[in-house]
């Protein structure tokens, strides 16, 4: 197994510019989503997979960064403050503007490492649970090497992501399986090890 960990402060710039074909990218990127380009590249550097190669992400809540959705709350609640449809869509969305929309996905960490490395094979997010993203590799087409990663934005502004380079027969043995825990904490605990 091949693992990359990497944890940035609130206030680390993430070094993502040399990391990209395309720069022009990074203006839909949030912290996750940087810090998922920097470590795979790191992962990634050297090698040439297989455009089929799967790829799982297991993503956490995003905890810091706030992108106006509150203002798009309050912008789309009635007079009783319940939810209303025609107030969200004349003054809620207009409130933030619209490549946020890019940045609250959970699926971009996974959609722009795919972009940058031209993996076009069975792929999924998940939320957070290690459990979950092992058992995608148990089920993904039988490849040598199977792309993982974790990433996650803590309240507090800290930015960790994982990725690694696994096969079935590394994870079948793996007691992270029956793990209910964010599968970020999988990655912390397997960089500790290398």
């Amino acid at each position: 197994m091949k693992i990359v960990f990497d944890s940035y402060s609130a206030t680390e710039v993430i070094p993502v510019a040399h990391c990209l074909h395309n720069k022009k990218l990074a203006k839909y990127f949030n912290r996750e989503t940087a810090a998922a380009i920097v470590c795979a590249n790191k992962l990634l550097r050297g090698l040439t997979l297989p455009t089929e190669t799967p790829f799982y992400y297991a993503t956490g809540t995003l905890e810091y960064e706030d992108y106006g959705l509150g203002y798009i709350a309050q912008d789309s609640a009635d007079d009783q403050g319940k939810f209303s449809a025609p107030l969200f869509i004349e003054q809620g969305l207009s409130r933030v503007p619209p490549i946020n929309q890019f940045k609250v996905l959970p699926n971009m960490p996974l959609c722009f490492v795919a972009i940058e490395h031209q993996l076009t094979g069975d792929n999924a997010v998940i939320y957070s649970a290690a459990a979950s993203l092992l058992l995608c590799v148990l089920t993904a087409a039988p490849l040598r090497n199977i792309l993982i990663g974790a990433g996650k934005v803590y309240n507090h502004g800290e930015t960790q992501v994982g990725f690694a380079l696994v096969d079935k027969p590394e994870i079948e043995q793996s007691p992270f399986l029956s793990c209910t825990g964010e599968a970020i904490e999988m990655f912390q605990a397997w960089a500790l090890t290398v």
